[in-house]
Order: structure tokens, then sequence, then C-alpha cells
């Protein structure tokens, strides 16, 4: 019998990462929080290049089983002085999660327009938040209450033992 260690499942964490802010803090805190449960997570970061998009981020999406999706507070709109756009980039990751059937909660900072972009089109239902020093904590609560399980992974391994050979060709 072949043994194979425990599986483990991957967490993408879309996240801004504006420099001027604590946002690349929060994500950090974010991934250590899911890797104590037991997760694998990956925190998507700013990349320069089409040939660093294709090697990290999308590779990054199309094997993870779950997506963690933080909207931050961004510009005004000119329209609305009350509300702001979100992260454009976080948006884009969340559109392909989306195609690719990636299971998603999402979180959104307070006083970014409802339903703009992708999350107009997706049943994301995401969850607002204000206080950026307890978001942490709530992803971990809002993933534990969604009942993800860091041990299940959204891939198929077929395997032979192999005391079970057989030559197609000896006739007993």
């Amino acid at each position: 019998m072949v043994t194979r260690p425990l599986e483990v499942a991957r967490i993408f964490i879309s996240c801004g990462q504006n420099k001027n802010s604590d946002e690349a803090t929060i994500a950090a805190s974010i991934k250590a929080k899911t890797q104590a449960l037991g997760f694998d997570p990956y925190v998507a970061v700013d990349v320069q290049t089409l040939q660093g998009l294709k090697e990290s981020i999308f590779s990054q999406l199309e094997t993870s089983e779950y997506f963690i999706f933080v909207d931050f507070k961004r510009e005004r709109l000119s329209d609305d002085p009350l509300q702001h756009r979100g992260s454009l980039f976080s948006h884009q990751e969340l559109a392909l999660a989306s195609y690719l059937d990636i299971d998603v909660l999402a979180f959104q900072e307070n006083g970014i327009k409802k339903n703009d972009g992708i999350l107009a089109f997706l049943q994301t239902n995401a969850y607002p938040f204000a206080d950026r020093s307890m978001l942490s904590d709530f992803v971990v609560a809002k993933l534990r209450e969604r009942g993800w399980d860091p041990h299940w992974r959204n891939e198929l391994i077929l395997e032979r033992d192999p005391q079970q050979f057989t030559d197609p060709y000896h006739v007993g």
C-alpha cells in the first residue's frame, strides 16, 4: 500500500498591497492565521510583467481550492464623494476565480460603491468591514462558518501499488 502525506488545501488571498497603508500587514496576518489553521495560503503580490502574471498569479489561481477577496477603499468617486472605488487588481483576480469556479469569501471595506465591477454579477454577498485591525479575525471566523476544510484538495490523484503489476502477455 502506498502512503501519501495528507494534502493541504490552497487559499488564494487577493488583498490590496498599497505601499502607503496597512494593507500588506493585513494580508500577512490573514496568511499567517489561515496557515495556522492548516491551509496553504498564497498572497497575491504586485507583479510587473506578463511572464510574472502567468507564472505566479495565474498558476496559483488555477490550483487553489479557495479564494479570499479583500476589497480595500481606493480613490473617491467623482460622482459621489462618500463612495470610493475598490482595488481594480483584486477585482480582476476575482473575475478569474469566478471563471475557474473557485469557492469565494468576499470582504469589502465600508465606503466602497456597492455592486461595482464584477461584484454586480456574482452572488458573493461580500461581508462589509470597517475596522481593518479586526479583519484577519473576521476572515477566519467566516472561513470556519463556511466550513472550509484545510485537508480537501480539488484534484484527483491516480496511483497504483507497484505490487499490483501484471504482465498482460503472460498466460498463466
